[in-house]
This record gives structure tokens, C-alpha cells and sequence, in this order.
């Protein structure tokens, strides 16, 4: 940090320089931004395949193979996104298997104590989230996730996926953000995904950043937009915001 109180940019990362005492809102993703998104990879990329095999006495790699090109069909539209999509294309119950493995549900490092200065200096936050309803309220009887954050909005609730612009008019409808407060970037974006990313820099978010270690076990991204951090330790508000600035 500099003596300006600015965070500068760290090698591997274009982190962006922020003034806390002129940010507003901090608008976060869930999944790989506060929370770990290994188990999102493992329960989505594995174990609904192995449960699939073994109630249909088929092959793992036949499961794959057979659903590879239906999420390619739906990727980046709710259905991609929503449980009840694919509970009637696997035929079991999704919500249920994931509740067997909710004990790998948890917070990134950082994540929290982030949230936590954002709060102590009267910044206001909101997740905007693709999870289906019931994935949130999963993620939150392990984590207490909406416990430190303002509120929480789903794609569902909405209509349309994050992707879409018409998400970003209702999400900035539904917290109370400002043209003015967009267009002073005196709101924050922060999320895993590029194209999600993309919709919210076009939608007038400057500083829209991306996270690019959101899985625990795997290795960091390289950055694919201009501002970019690997944790939240990164860049974090320091101390009660200056009520005087």
C-alpha cells in the first residue's frame, strides 16, 4: 500500500487502486469469489456423474459423454445454472446428493474478514449470484453466508443470468445503485467468471474484478481483464471509513 493509502499492483495481477472512502456498494459473486469453488467443481464435475453411473450400471466415462453436449446446450442461460433443470435431465434429486457433501462447502481465505472491513466502513454489499435459491440456502446453513452481506440476489429471482444485460438493469433496480454512483465508480464488482465479467463492465461497472484463485486446489488463473486479484488480502479496506472525507 502506498502512501496514498492505495493498494499498487502486484506482479501476475493488475490490482486496481481503490479510495474506500468513494466506494458505496461492493457487489460480489459466491461461488469462487467468497466461497470455494472446489466443491462446486467436485459435485458438478464428478460426483453427480458417479451417482448417475452407479443408480444406471453405466460407465463414468459413458455419463460424461453423455451429458458434455446438454451443459454445452444451456451454458451461460439459467438452466445451466438451476438445480431443478437438472434434476429432471439426471432424473435424481440434485439438492439432495449435494447435501451429502456439504461439508466441503467453505469460505475462501480472506473472504470473510474482507466482508468484514467493507462492513466497518459502512460500505453496503450484495451478492449477485447465478446459484439456484436453494444452492444459497445450502451454502448458508453451512457458512451463514447472508450473515455478512446486506443481501443476496439470484439470477432466478431476477429472470435472466448474469451474462444477460437486462440482469444488470434489474440487479441495479433491485439494490438501489445509482446511474450516478456507476458512472462516479463508486461501485465494485467482483467475480470469477470473464464472461460475467464482460456483461458488467458493459453494463458500466469500471472497477469489475476478477478472482483468480477461486479453487482452493487448483492452481491461480492468469488474468483476463484489466483489473484482477488472487485473494481478497489483496485489496483490503483497512480501518473505519473517514465519516469527514
Amino acid at each position: 500500500m502506498n502512501k496514498h493509502g492505495e493498494i499498487d499492483s502486484l506482479p501476475g495481477v493488475n490490482v486496481p487502486r481503490v479510495d474506500w472512502t468513494k466506494v458505496d456498494h461492493v457487489l460480489l459473486d459466491m461461488d469462487g469469489t467468497l466461497l470455494d469453488l472446489a466443491f462446486d467443481n467436485d459435485f458438478w464435475g464428478h460426483q453427480i456423474h458417479a451417482h448417475y453411473a452407479a443408480l444406471n450400471g453405466v460407465s463414468y466415462a459413458d455419463v460424461v459423454a453423455k451429458f458434455a453436449p446438454i451443459f454445452s446446450s444451456v451454458e451461460g442461460s439459467l438452466d445451466w445454472y438451476s438445480t431443478d433443470h437438472w434434476t429432471r435431465q439426471y432424473g435424481f434429486d440434485i439438492i439432495a446428493l449435494s447435501k451429502k457433501f456439504k461439508h466441503h462447502i467453505r469460505w475462501l481465505d480472506h473472504a470473510k474478514p474482507f466482508l468484514t472491513g467493507l462492513h466497518d466502513r459502512g460500505i453496503r454489499t450484495t451478492i449477485l449470484t447465478n446459484a439456484h435459491p436453494d444452492i444459497v440456502e445450502l451454502k448458508h446453513s453451512v457458512v451463514s453466508i447472508r450473515d455478512y452481506v446486506d443481501g443476496v440476489i439470484s439470477s432466478h429471482e431476477v429472470g435472466y443470468a448474469k451474462e444477460h444485460p437486462l440482469f444488470w438493469e434489474e440487479a441495479f433496480a433491485m439494490t438501489g445503485i445509482s446511474i450516478d454512483q456507476i458512472s462516479g465508480d463508486r461501485v465494485l464488482f467482483f467475480d470469477d467468471s470473464q464472461p460475467v465479467l464482460n456483461a458488467a463492465i458493459s453494463a458500466g461497472i469500471h472497477y469489475s474484478v476478477m478472482i483468480c484463485a477461486p479453487d482452493s486446489t487448483r492452481p491461480s488463473r492468469m488474468p483476463t481483464t484489466r483489473y484482477a486479484i488472487n485473494h481478497f488480502d489483496d485489496l483490503r479496506p483497512q480501518g473505519p471509513r473517514d465519516r469527514a472525507s
